[in-house]
């Protein structure tokens, strides 16, 4: 995930960027915004100082923009199209219209408040992470609260949180900021910088190998870039993905339970196996799916696709108690050290099988594949970082398949 830069764009100079782009004619994208020709000079000299990079073109009786400038205005569209849904969904909840738009009159430093409160759980820590005053911080984000007409924060000093609403606000505040950030990567990828960052959200399966191969051939195309790999539930994962936080999960997909704003991507098939120590009582012929209630299990956690696969191969465990977890290197150590049996791909525990820890067991699954591949948002635009880990995932899975 691309970082928001300290010094952030005034977003009405982003507006009337895209007005001179549209229109062909900085005077006419002045009266748009409602700002003097030398104002309107004014905010384009600034945008490129801050990208350090020449925005316009210009020639007798027309504009253009320079390849940067497509760069500028494209993701300056995309972050002002977040800030337009999050109105919209604000309006939708039928409590009252907003007062204004986010996108005509919130700051970049508003929404950075407010964006920052809502990742760190509070105004003295986002403080902290800004290098700001607390009261600057608060004061900043419920300015907001006046620009939409609705409040966005409930209860006392305290136990403060977001509404509903805020929480929507916030998310959306996040994905405007990020588009801005983006801009900033891009340019120095067009300059041949690659020194960008990702944020890859794992789960399971991912982890062991699928993940890592794909990071490695990134890292030797670009040495300078920053990886992050990020393991968490699902649950987890998707809000970070749905803020910005993370830039793509990697992972058994959820279909339509993945919820809309979520586009999901094949990788390959893959099959589930019922697993244990080597040795394991149950390790010497044809197992019987009431053979399995004989001994603990270590299952994957409930919203998984594996976990319900589980659930019909066993009936949900009867009443036996079971240990719960996400994490590889746990199911692992309780395995070797019991007779517990678990439900898991044998891709994720290759090294143990072809070391002869573990084993699985004879018993034929149905209806026992999940489908591996990525989650991202809807419509997003990756940087040349973030397609060639995809291109990876790409290769890596098509040999796994």
């Amino acid at each position: 995930m691309a970082e928001p830069p300290d010094d952030l764009p005034n977003l009405r100079h982003l507006r009337l960027f895209e007005a001179a782009v549209r229109l062909g004619s900085l005077t006419m994208a002045s009266d748009v915004v409602h700002v003097s020709q030398p104002a309107a000079s004014q905010a384009v000299a600034r945008l490129e100082k801050l990208f350090n990079q020449r925005l316009l073109n210009r020639s007798p009786g027309r504009i253009e923009p320079t390849p940067a400038g497509v760069i500028v205005n494209n993701r300056s569209l995309r972050a002002m199209a977040h800030l337009g849904e999050a109105a919209r969904r604000v309006a939708a909840r039928g409590r009252g219209q907003p007062g204004g738009s986010l996108e005509r009159h919130a700051t970049a430093a508003q929404l950075r408040a407010l964006s920052t409160y809502a990742e760190a759980g509070s105004f003295s820590a986002a403080a902290r992470r800004l290098g700001q005053t607390e009261p600057a911080v608060q004061r900043a984000a419920r300015e907001i609260e006046h620009i939409l007409g609705l409040p966005l924060f409930e209860g006392v000093q305290h136990n403060l949180r977001l509404t509903p609403a805020g929480e929507t606000v916030a998310q959306f505040s996040a994905l405007a900021l990020k588009e801005i950030a983006l801009a900033h990567e891009e340019l120095r990828e067009m300059a041949g910088v690659f020194d960008g960052r990702i944020v890859i959200g794992t789960l399971p399966l991912s982890r062991t190998r699928l993940v890592p191969e794909a990071v490695v051939q990134v890292m030797q195309a670009f040495p300078d870039a920053k990886i992050e790999i990020l393991d968490g539930t699902y649950s987890s994962l998707i809000r970070s993905l749905r803020t910005g936080a993370c830039d793509v999960i990697v992972g058994a997909l959820r279909g339509k339970d993945c919820g809309q704003g979520v586009t999901e991507q094949p990788l390959f098939l893959d099959s589930l196996a019922i697993v244990a120590r080597a040795g394991h009582p149950l390790g010497q012929g044809r197992v019987a799916p009431a053979d399995l209630l004989k001994f603990p299990w270590v299952l994957p956690r409930k919203d998984s696709p594996a976990r319900g696969v589980f659930d019909r191969v066993v009936g949900g465990g009867g009443d036996r108690g079971y240990i719960e977890t996400g994490s590889l290197v746990a199911l692992r150590g309780v395995l070797l050290a019991s007779d517990a049996v678990s439900i898991i791909s044998p891709r994720q525990v290759d090294y143990e099988l072809r070391q002869g820890l573990l084993t699985t067991l004879d018993l034929p699954l149905t209806d026992a594949t999940r489908v591996i591949g990525t989650s991202l948002l809807a419509g997003v635009q990756p940087t040349a970082l973030l397609s060639r880990f995809l291109a990876a995932l790409d290769r890596v899975g098509g040999a796994d398949a």
